[in-house]
């Protein structure tokens, strides 16, 4: 852990940097990577043939699409690439395991009205790395607001407006802030979206 900060203040205070999920994976590569280390050792058979195209795809910094039958070890594959994350994130305390804002730059309602009111005193605490995954079995019934998310008519109701970021329902993937998401199946979901569902 970089730091043991428990405030936004202290946390400035020991020159904590915000990353991106792109730019911890590189760093931790390459370290990995100089030290020798081996970068997916649950997975074997793939040493000469995937793992170096994943390898060359996380120190490029792109997305990665994983393609091939059932029971290749692609989501063994996807769950592992945690281990590329800092050990230790700080985010605003309350934020729960979704939405992890960052101290630095929230982005949920939550944790901007929590720098708003509490400033370099609003209080942090620290997730592992292998609470940053998420996944979805894309099943037939997934929706987008499942994925994406929805507005909550109940807040409409209450007479909140459009223009109000608290009535949205957020949906796996915008709740999986920092952290890495992975759908599983998509060509099954890709036909229930055809069908209309």
């Amino acid at each position: 852990m970089v730091s043991r900060a428990s405030t936004r203040g202290q946390l400035i205070a020991d020159g904590y940097v915000t990353r991106s999920i792109r730019d911890e994976m590189r760093v931790n590569m390459v370290a990995r990577l100089r030290a020798c280390q081996p970068i997916f050792p649950e997975l074997h058979g793939y040493e000469e043939t995937v793992v170096p195209q994943v390898i060359n795809a996380i120190l490029a910094g792109h997305d990665i699409l994983l393609l091939g039958e059932r029971g290749q070890a692609k989501s063994r594959l996807a769950r592992s690439l945690t281990a590329l994350l800092d050990e230790w994130i700080p985010i605003i305390s309350g934020s729960g395991r979704s939405n992890a804002d960052d101290p630095l730059n929230p982005i949920s309602a939550h944790g901007k009205h929590q720098v708003e009111a509490y400033g370099d005193a609003t209080p942090i605490r620290w997730v592992h790395r292998d609470e940053r995954f998420a996944e979805k079995l894309a099943t037939p019934d997934t929706s987008i607001a499942d994925l994406i998310g929805e507005v909550d008519p109940i807040k409409i109701a209450e007479g909140r407006y459009l223009s109000n970021e608290e009535i949205i329902a957020f949906g796996l993937i915008p709740r999986t802030n920092r952290g890495i998401f992975n759908l599983n199946e998509l060509p099954d979901l890709a036909s229930a979206f055809r069908l209309g569902f």
